[in-house]
């Protein structure tokens, strides 16, 4: 398993945009409904994308600061990259799409449907960290000393697949500036009192052992959404792609085929893979 960059797996095709100053890398692949997916830290979803691309056209788009789209020292919040990720959207996007994104680019969804809730049919947010309600791990996340540690803290069984990864330096290094100064390791006072503005189908996915968000998150959101689902993938931390990707793509696969309908008993919007 390799950390060092979105690899193209070879179904999708890759492309570059001019926007706000940046030079941003996306890919397409597929046919059918469109799904949009922001991605940000270079660990990547590619099975979960490749698994979309099957039943929908899958829009994959770097965010600026990320991997091959360049560095951003421009942007001064999420809000702002928000922005400019919706004017990629608005350039190859025709129409109402779902988009999905992965913790910090997660992040960047929320506030990209809070700013253009009209063209969001559906949401789904994987490990975001947006909402940090108590006083939890981000402290010795912050004292973690190089790229290993800091990987450690993010899985919950890092023995088993640690050894199997490999992360660029430089680009690990570039990308995990980006992320401290727009969010760092702090709470969204602002989008979580504007979570009730969100009116679309939205799916929220935690790993149970992840340790980068408080579990009473879960709940925030699944309380100011007004039509939320929160799915629990256990035996899963931070990165679900990496530790459980078959149960991520289950969750989320079944989420922009049917949304909320897919639950089985109504009286709950807790799923658990």
């Amino acid at each position: 398993m390799t950390l060092a960059g979105h690899q193209p797996s070879g179904l999708f095709k890759e492309d570059f945009l001019e926007v706000d100053g940046f030079r941003i890398r996306y890919e397409e692949a597929g046919q059918g409904n469109q799904v949009v997916l922001l991605e940000g830290e270079s660990w990547g979803l590619s099975k979960l994308r490749d698994a979309l691309s099957e039943r929908y056209r899958v829009l994959a788009i770097e965010l600026p600061g990320f991997a091959k789209s360049g560095t951003n020292t421009i942007s001064k919040s999420l809000a702002e990259l928000a922005i400019t990720a919706s004017k990629v959207v608005e350039r190859i996007v025709e129409g109402k799409f779902t988009l999905m994104g992965t913790s910090f680019a997660a992040n960047v969804a929320l506030w990209q449907t809070l700013q253009s809730p009209e063209m969001v049919e559906a949401l789904i947010l994987i490990s975001p960290t947006a909402i940090l309600p108590a006083e939890i791990l981000p402290k010795t996340f912050a004292s973690a000393n190089g790229q290993k540690e800091r990987l450690r803290l993010l899985l919950a069984h890092p023995d088993d697949l640690l050894s199997a990864m490999t992360v660029d330096p430089d680009l690990w290094s570039r990308e995990q500036e980006l992320v401290l100064r727009l969010k760092g390791q702090t709470h969204d006072e602002v989008a979580e009192a504007r979570l009730g503005e969100i009116k679309c189908p939205t799916l929220t996915v935690f790993g149970v052992n992840d340790r980068s968000v408080a579990p009473e998150a879960a709940r925030v959101y699944a309380e100011k959404i007004p039509n939320s689902n929160i799915s629990l993938v256990y035996d899963a931390g931070h990165l679900m792609e990496a530790e459980r990707p078959e149960a991520l793509i289950d969750a989320v696969s079944n989420y922009v085929e049917h949304r909320e309908t897919f639950i089985v008993g109504r009286g709950s919007n807790l799923i658990n893979p």
